[in-house]
């Protein structure tokens, strides 16, 4: 997808309905080049937001939505390795400046869980992924013209 085009909906979301807090969420997809369920998981501890120049983000797992009956603990959501990579490693994603800032926005205004996460639900809990496809598609329609809503542009986040 065209940069600018993903810039424009990420800029949508920011002003479709309350959901405006996922702004740094889907910027996390698109300047970080991460996966839902890396953004769903990023701590704080995991981000060097400095007041000025890039940042760094530095990844080290996900989390997934699995369902109370296929996990051990009988939770809904696991939390695992990056994907494609050993059990323990990490990857450091350098972050532009003014995504630096959208961060630091978010967390001042927002906070953190308390186990650190940046992004959360009301309630506290993970970021559905369904929840995030609505915001996404809410903000495409109000950014995308007519003819082109029912094409495939911009059609998922990445």
């Amino acid at each position: 997808m065209p940069a600018r085009l993903a810039y424009l909906v990420i800029q949508g979301v920011a002003s479709s309905s309350a959901r405006g807090a996922q702004q740094a969420f889907f910027g996390c997809m698109y300047y970080a080049a991460m996966r839902p369920a890396e953004v769903v998981h990023l701590q704080i501890s995991q981000c060097h937001l400095p007041k000025s120049g890039w940042g760094m983000l530095n990844l080290s797992g996900g989390v997934v939505t699995a369902g109370k009956e296929w996990t051990d603990d009988g939770a809904v959501h696991e939390v695992h390795s990056l994907k494609r990579r050993a059990v323990k490693a990490t990857r450091l994603v350098p972050i532009p400046p003014s995504f630096v800032h959208t961060l630091r926005k978010h967390v001042d205004r927002f906070g953190v869980a308390p186990d650190g996460r940046v992004f959360r639900n009301a309630a506290g809990g993970y970021v559905d992924a369904a929840a995030h496809g609505k915001t996404w598609e809410r903000a495409r329609k109000k950014v995308l013209t007519p003819n082109e809503q029912p094409t495939l542009l911009a059609k998922r986040p990445l």
